[in-house]
């Protein structure tokens, strides 16, 4: 419990109350549920909500992001970071696990955000880039590596889809991982296609989402150049049906 970061909260007037709702949505609903407290919620975020619930907006049908930022990272107000700060560790652990065993010398971290995944992973490689679309995120991600020193790489603001092929060509691919870390809806089909076509040593896919997973993995691995090495779930989002993966894809290499 007590462990979720950024909370979207929803206001509803009531007709039956006569007051304003302050809370989420019902399950397939358009309703807001009034909600005192959150239990997953970090106690920061539930302090903000009783201030809301005080002196609700006037407004009905308003909805705003309370959030608690994470500590030693620039991040802007509106850009993604993992919602829970307790496993960070746990996740940084098994990337960098599965990146070590790869024994690979370049890294790149496509949907990379503000840097998270390449600047925690920089010292272990001996060059690294970052490909995030938000302009915003990357100003942030190149702040946050010069105020952890990592200068052994670079961020590129850019839809992945169109500057990955130059990427991979950039590195030896067979000395190359990539990092997948995209929305819930997916990578897009064209990184996939040149991925299988530059043939990098290593993919590891990290997704809150299985079925986008499944579905990028199985067209990954559908010629036979890939294969699924280990996938480790790790438990983001307690007291919930959610699970976030780490895949570790290998390039097949003949024996």
């Amino acid at each position: 419990f007590h462990y979720r970061n950024r909370i979207m909260v929803r206001t509803q007037y009531n007709r039956e109350t006569k007051e304003m709702n302050v809370g989420f949505l019902r399950h397939q609903s358009r309703l807001v549920v009034d909600v005192p407290e959150c239990a997953i919620a970090e106690p920061e975020l539930n302090k903000a909500m009783q201030k809301v619930r005080i002196d609700p907006p006037r407004k009905n049908g308003v909805k705003f992001t309370l959030r608690v930022y994470p500590e030693q990272w620039d991040l802007p107000p509106d850009s993604f970071f993992q919602v829970n700060f307790h496993q960070l560790p746990t996740m940084v652990n098994a990337v960098g696990d599965l990146l070590l065993d790869a024994d690979t010398k370049y890294l790149i971290d496509a949907y990379c955000g503000v840097g998270f995944f390449s600047l925690s992973l920089a010292e272990k490689v001996e060059s690294y880039v970052g490909v995030e679309v938000d302009h915003r995120a990357i100003l942030s991600a190149r702040k946050n590596a010069e105020t952890m020193k990592r200068s052994n790489g670079s961020f590129i603001q850019a839809p992945t889809e169109d500057v990955i092929d130059d990427l991979v060509a950039k590195f030896q691919p067979e000395m190359t991982t990539i990092i997948l870390d995209p929305p819930r809806k997916g990578c897009h089909a064209s990184i996939l296609e040149v991925l299988q076509r530059t043939k990098p040593k290593q993919i590891i896919y990290v997704s809150c989402h299985p079925a986008t997973l499944s579905r990028d993995v199985k067209s990954l691995c559908s010629n036979g150049l890939f294969r699924v090495n280990k996938v480790a779930p790790l438990d983001m989002f307690p007291q919930t049906q959610h699970v976030e993966c780490v895949t570790d894809i290998r390039l097949v290499t003949e024996e």
